[in-house]
């Protein structure tokens, strides 16, 4: 028997215990020996003036681009074939001279992007599927990744969070069995002070327990998927239940956070709802500051506003912190709007501001049983066969996998598919997977990872727009 299968046959205190012993193991790799003097040094950086900002970015720019050159195999044959002398590239304005990456490149050429040296630091294996579903595993130092939770700590700290603040978590894991059909819908992680409740059980029918049970912990913080969020707050709402206390902060990550959610969240919780954006990568990061402006955090890595279109920009980004897999000019596959970029924030933080993000806005898929999930992207995490994937949901009873296949694809890649998408929608909605040559894009290059062509009446109905 596999860990999974004893884990999801374990008795609900047991689950309680293997979560927090997984919980404990994550916060030793993040917080351990090291960290508090990263942590210490990201949180002065945030005091710096934008003349400081720069000064230091191109500091580190310089840093990891004499690194690429000489450490990392693409990068090293790239300056070859330009001609080019790494030294050229003294400021972020000269980034201009290499050309743009995209995901589907670094996919192709995977270990090209990982440094020479990468066994010699101190490393683990990371994943991401990203907007469009297409998969990377690569590694990350210790010390990067450190240095995205110290940065991700330092917003937070805004809003009076710190480690030791306990939160409900909504977000894509399966913590709770799916054919699980009583409470508790949810799982504690102790060392990690989380309250983790199911996105695969949030139906009409269970959410009340949802309600109540944040109502007994009081869980201080509230963070998690906006689409997960909404769904909550919307039932909330329509059917008239509220929370019995007030939460410190709600915050959003891994999905654009709409203008009716954001409202429907707030009204629903009664506390304030921030916007994260952040990159599995660690090439880029925004946040929001205590006025609720967006700002790009420049000490951590290069972002650049390509245009294309009025007031819209492609996010393009250069990473500073990873040693082992180097990124430079990454096109990260998000647009922003860019209307407010170079105005003063009152908040006093050097970093352009940004007045919205356009390139994680997904629609639910609506099961027959009606739970609405969202942020189906777990699914593909290991994918790195698939180059492409889109969810298109005709109806109720079932959804449509359109799935561009990279060289390497094979049977085994659709069964796990398959498999992964059975986890998390059930055995009552039939999974069709299409192969197609390319997926269809909108006029600025995006491609929705889920389409439903449900009808808005049952899509919305918790939605509690008005």
């Amino acid at each position: 028997m596999n860990g999974e299968n004893l884990y999801r046959l374990s008795p609900v205190w047991l689950q309680n215990t293997l979560c927090s012993a997984y919980g404990l193991r994550v916060n030793l790799r993040r917080y351990g020996r090291g960290y508090s003097a990263i942590e210490r040094e990201v949180f002065r950086r945030e005091t710096l003036s934008v003349d400081q900002i720069r000064t230091l970015q191109n500091k580190r720019l310089k840093a990891i681009v004499a690194r690429a050159a000489t450490k990392v195999p693409y990068y090293r044959d790239l300056f070859r074939r330009l001609g080019l002398d790494p030294r050229e590239i003294m400021s972020v304005e000269d980034l201009k001279v290499l050309p743009l990456l995209t995901r589907a490149e670094v996919q192709e050429r995977l270990a090209e992007f990982v440094s020479d040296d990468y066994e010699q630091l101190t490393t683990t294996l990371w994943r991401t599927s990203g907007t469009t579903g297409t998969g990377l595993v690569f590694p990350m130092t210790l010390r990067a990744e450190r240095e995205q939770w110290a940065l991700w700590w330092r917003y937070r700290a805004r809003f009076g969070i710190d480690r030791s603040t306990w939160y409900a978590h909504f977000y894509g894991r399966s913590v709770v069995p799916l054919d699980q059909t009583t409470p508790p819908f949810w799982r504690v992680n102790y060392p990690g002070k989380q309250i983790l409740f199911s996105g695969y059980h949030m139906s009409d029918r269970v959410l009340g327990h949802y309600v109540r049970e944040l109502n007994r912990r009081r869980p201080p913080w509230i963070q998690g998927y906006p689409s997960l969020l909404s769904v909550l707050a919307g039932y909330m709402l329509n059917a008239g239940e509220s929370l019995s206390y007030r939460p410190i902060a709600v915050t959003t990550g891994s999905e654009t956070l709409l203008p009716y959610q954001r409202a429907m969240i707030e009204k629903a919780f009664g506390a304030a709802c921030h916007e994260h954006y952040g990159t599995t990568e660690a090439v880029a990061n925004m946040s929001e500051c205590r006025y609720g402006k967006l700002h790009v955090d420049e000490d951590f890595g290069y972002v650049e506003f390509v245009k294309n279109g009025e007031g819209n920009a492609e996010l393009v980004a250069t990473g500073f912190a990873n040693e082992a897999f180097v990124l430079l000019r990454y096109r990260l596959g998000d647009n922003v709007d860019i209307t407010h970029a170079h105005e003063q924030c009152a908040c006093g933080n050097p970093g352009r501001m940004v007045k919205g993000i356009d390139g994680r806005i997904e629609d639910y898929v609506v099961t027959p049983d009606g739970r609405k999930i969202g942020r189906l992207d777990h699914i593909l995490k290991d994918m790195v066969n698939v180059r492409e994937c889109q969810i298109v949901q005709e109806d109720v009873n079932r959804v449509v996998f359109r799935v561009v296949r990279g060289k390497k694809f094979t049977e085994a890649d659709h069964d796990k598919l398959v498999l992964e998408a059975r986890k998390r929608l059930g055995s009552t909605i039939r999974i069709d997977v299409a192969y197609v040559p390319n997926l269809e894009r909108s006029k600025t290059g995006k491609v929705r990872f889920v389409v439903s062509r449900v009808s808005t009446e049952r899509r919305d109905e918790n939605s509690g727009r008005c």
